[in-house]
Parts: structure tokens; C-alpha cells; sequence
């Protein structure tokens, strides 16, 4: 018996307009005589069909007799896949029936409409990619949110909110009669909305300063299993990838902009990252509804270009340790060869008074005569030297303005003002009193930058002259000295177990 087969296909609009398309083609086909259906869910602009290349091997192998189609857009929208694909059916003798057109590839003059119907449907095609570059330029020019929004935002009158809509519960803080509290009035049920929880994720990576570190944390906090969703937030589904988070923890929407060609079309139905450097970023069109801090922003990109760059080795792996670097870990990328002008490489010794860290010149040996590596803590002392130096140094130049104009900063005069009008406000709101207590530690943090949690905000100088005796650098834990030291440190050369120059940046 002859074998006929039929192929479905809707794209994804399309079944999210009318869930039952593909179950009506389907039924059509089976009516028509098809004993098998082969079905796709994907734009026929897409040449690259799971269910359509299974079909194509089927005919190349000479299974199948009679392939059925409703219209001849269900088997491809350009004029060249729908050439193939017949070029593919006459050569092993298979036919094509159109149900809709009432085409058969049998007769020559089914041949010739299948041509036309084809550069039509190719046609159409062309329309509605211009119609939605067209689209696309027009929400552009009027500087709207894009179609999708980030996990944490909704787009709402074409631009960008947080969004307050509860999403779950933890266990730790449901109460116990929550079944009788949802039954009878359902706003009481506590809960956490997608905008904490897109700040919680923040936090988290904040305090772990990795992504995967960060994307084990969450899970384990809301209890994540890994899953199928390509799409975080959009369909509904809490999931983070480690490329995925990455890419939202760096995303412009976060800190109240707008950014458009964040991806590029490089063939029919298939996309692309694009370079950021390409973005176009429309500043501040959400100032309001912020995720991020500029200062968090920055204190971000720095976590993840430093841990891209040095790897997993410098993160330490005892979990008894509080510290999440290793010692030394901010010396990376900043020790050069005085010789050559390289940049050094880590290498380590055990002896028997234990295992010893150094720098050392990558072309030692090999044209530069820096044949002597240079001990990480020779090379902490020598910075820790430097930086009271140079504390002691601008202290003496400002003496004379402060005691000639002892005024405070423009910063800590805003913070103030800030203070006192949240302090004339009436009545009592959490959220109020969090604001306040936030702008207080803001307050502490702008008259001794040491007692900040973050130091990002900080110029390299106001660092430096808050560093005045040897005290405050020894005690620094190894985080603390990755977050201050890579801002003030420029640049360290070393020669021979040597430290030659320290160059830090105190004109920033």
C-alpha cells in the first residue's frame, strides 16, 4: 500500500492566537488519507524544521509515497526551501497534495501553481518583515519599552515598571492556617512579589560575587529544579541558566534605561547576541522603577570581568573560610615585569615551612632578563607601605583647606537634606523607615568610606585618605582588599623578588 504522510505546522503566534490551529490541520490531513503526521511549531520563514528535515529523510529514502499539505505556507514561505523540497518529491517520485489550492504535483499545471503560490507566499513573507522593521524603528523613534521585559519588570503603556504581582511563598513564611486565610480573603496570604525576588537575586550575587556561585544559592533558597524554560519570567517559570543570569544581571533595563539591538537577525528565524558595544542605550526612561544602583551596576560588570579572567582558582573552595577569594586574589592583572612590561603570572611552591605564592615574568627566559619571581606578600607589604605614604602625603597638602574651610561634601550635604525631609514626613510606613535607615548608613559611609559595605561609590582618593595608619590595611579581609584595592591600585611592577614601582590612582 501506498504510504501517505502529512505535514502540520503553526508558528508560535499562531498557536498562541488560536490553540487549536495545529489540531485542525491535523484533523483535515488524517481526513485527507494521512496515516502519519509530522508537526512543527516554528516560523516557516525557518528553513531548519525538526519534524520537516525527519520528513525530507523519509522521502530521500524512498518511504514515503504522497506527503499532504493544507497550504503551501505550511511547507515553507520562501520561494528557495519550497523549490527544494519539490526538486526533492520529483526526483524520487513522491507527489504533493495542497488541500486548500487544490494542487497535485502529479499534473503539470499543479507544478506551475505550486511555482506561483510560492513566490506569492515568499512575497508575504518580505510584507510582514518589513511591516515589523517598520514596527520596530516606529517604537524606537518614540522610545518605548521592547515587546519583552526582563524578570522583575513588566511593560505597561509602553514602558518599563517593577513588578509588585506576588509570585510565590516561601515555607519558613507561610502560616500554619494559610489554607483557611486563602480560602477566605486571598490578599492576606503572604507572599513575595517578582520585584523582591528579582532583588533578592541581586543580593545573592552580590554577597557570593559569581554567577554560578550566585545561581546555586537561589535555587537552593527557593528550591529550584533545573527545567525546560528558555524563557525566564515570561512564561511564568522561575529559572535561571548561568549565561542566562549573566546576561540579565548586565542588562540596561535594570538600571532605568532602555536598550535596543541587544540581538541581531543573521538568517531566516535565527538570532544573535549582539556586541554591546552596538547596543543603543536610551538613558533614564525608568528612573523610578530601578533595579540597580550605578554604583552596583559597575561593582557587577568588575566581579564578572575579573572572575572571566582569572577563573575558579582564585575563588576559595573551604567552606569554613568567610571570605569567598583566596589571599592574594586582587594581585591578578595588576603585577607587570619592569623589563618587558608584561603582565605576570601566579605560581606557587611547597616547602616544608609550607606553600609559597609568586609572581613571575611569563617570558622569563625566554628574552627578558626578570629571572626571579617576586612573593605576593613581598609585593602586599610593599602596597600596604605605599598606601600610608601616600594617605600621610595628601592629608598634609589639605590640611590647610580643612581648617580654612572645614565644609562637608556636596554628596553629604544632599544625604542630609535627604534625611531630614524624610524625617518631617508623618506617620509611620515600613517602607519609609527603611528609606531612612538606608540614607543613615549612607551618611556613615560618606564620613568614614571604611565602614561602607561598598565602597564603589568612593573615589580612589577618598580612599586612600581614609587609610592612614597600617591598622586599617592589615585587618582587611580578602574580599575587602578585592573590592578597595583593585579601585586604587593602577598598576604594580615587579624585577628580580623586587617590588619597583607602585602606581595607584588617586586621580580618579
Amino acid at each position: 500500500m501506498a504510504k501517505v504522510v502529512g505535514y502540520a505546522r503553526v508558528s508560535s503566534r499562531e498557536q498562541a492566537v488560536d490553540s487549536h490551529a495545529l489540531e485542525q490541520q491535523i484533523a483535515r490531513l488524517e481526513a485527507a488519507g494521512a496515516t502519519e503526521i509530522f508537526k512543527d511549531i516554528q516560523s516557516g520563514s525557518r528553513d531548519d524544521r525538526p519534524a520537516l528535515n525527519e520528513l525530507m529523510d523519509l522521502v530521500h529514502q524512498r518511504k514515503v509515497d504522497e506527503v499532504i499539505i493544507t497550504r503551501i505556507d505550511r511547507l515553507a514561505r520562501s520561494l528557495t526551501k519550497l523549490r527544494e523540497c519539490i526538486d526533492v518529491f520529483q526526483e524520487v517520485g513522491v507527489n504533493l497534495r495542497i488541500l486548500d489550492q487544490q494542487i497535485d504535483l502529479s499534473t503539470s499545471q499543479g507544478k506551475l501553481m505550486a511555482n506561483v503560490l510560492g513566490s506569492l507566499a515568499e512575497w508575504e513573507t518580505d510584507l510582514l518583515s518589513e511591516r515589523t522593521r517598520h514596527g520596530k524603528q516606529h517604537r524606537r523613534n518614540k522610545r518605548t519599552a521592547c515587546d519583552t521585559s526582563p524578570w522583575g519588570y513588566r511593560v505597561v503603556k509602553d514602558k518599563y515598571e517593577l513588578d509588585y504581582r506576588l509570585f510565590l511563598c516561601l515555607i519558613e513564611n507561610r502560616p500554619a492556617n494559610y489554607l483557611d486565610l486563602y480560602s477566605e480573603v486571598p490578599e492576606k496570604l503572604p507572599g513575595l512579589t517578582i520585584k523582591q525576588i528579582a532583588r533578592d537575586c541581586i543580593d545573592i550575587f552580590l554577597q557570593e560575587r559569581g554567577v554560578s556561585r550566585a545561581v546555586r544559592a537561589i535555587f537552593k533558597k527557593y528550591g529550584i529544579a533545573k527545567t525546560s524554560a528558555h524563557k525566564n519570567g515570561e512564561d511564568g517559570i522561575f529559572h535561571w541558566t548561568p549565561g542566562g543570569f549573566n546576561r540579565w544581571l548586565t542588562n540596561p533595563v535594570l538600571c532605568g534605561h532602555t536598550v535596543y539591538f541587544k540581538k541581531l537577525t543573521i538568517g531566516k528565524g535565527k538570532r544573535k547576541l549582539n556586541d554591546p558595544a552596538n547596543w543603543q542605550i536610551i538613558s533614564d526612561t525608568h528612573p523610578e522603577h530601578r533595579l540597580l544602583t550605578d554604583e552596583e551596576a559597575t561593582e557587577i560588570k568588575q566581579i564578572i570581568k575579573f572572575n572571566s579572567r582569572v577563573g575558579h582558582f582564585s575563588l576559595n573552595k573551604d567552606p569554613s573560610q568567610p571570605d569567598i577569594y583566596r589571599e592574594h586574589t586582587y594581585q591578578s592583572g595588576l603585577v607587570f615585569c619592569e623589563e618587558c612590561g608584561s603582565k605576570c603570572i601566579s605560581k606557587s611552591a611547597k616547602k616544608k615551612q609550607g606553600h609559597y605564592y609568586y609572581f613571575a615574568c611569563r617570558y622569563a627566559g625566554m628574552g627578558c632578563g626578570n629571572l626571579k619571581s617576586t612573593r605576593k606578600q613581598t609585593i602586599e607589604d610593599v602596597l600596604i607601605k605605599t598606601l600610608v605614604q601616600t594617605s600621610a602625603t595628601l592629608g598634609q597638602e589639605s590640611n590647610a583647606q580643612r581648617l580654612s574651610s572645614p565644609e562637608k561634601s556636596d554628596k553629604l550635604k544632599q544625604l542630609e537634606a535627604r534625611l531630614e525631609a524624610l524625617e518631617k514626613i508623618p506617620g509611620f510606613d515600613p517602607d519609609l523607615e527603611s528609606l531612612k535607615a538606608k540614607t543613615r548608613q549612607q551618611i556613615t559611609e560618606e564620613i568614614n568610606p571604611f565602614l561602607s559595605e561598598s565602597l564603589a561609590s568612593k573615589t580612589a582618593e577618598e580612599i586612600i585618605r581614609a587609610g592612614n595608619n597600617l591598622a586599617i590595611w592589615h585587618t582587611l579581609s580578602n574580599d575587602d582588599k578585592f573590592k578597595i584595592y583593585r579601585k586604587i591600585i593602577q598598576r604594580i611592577t615587579i624585577h628580580n623578588g623586587e617590588v619597583k614601582s607602585v602606581v595607584l590612582k588617586i586621580s580618579n
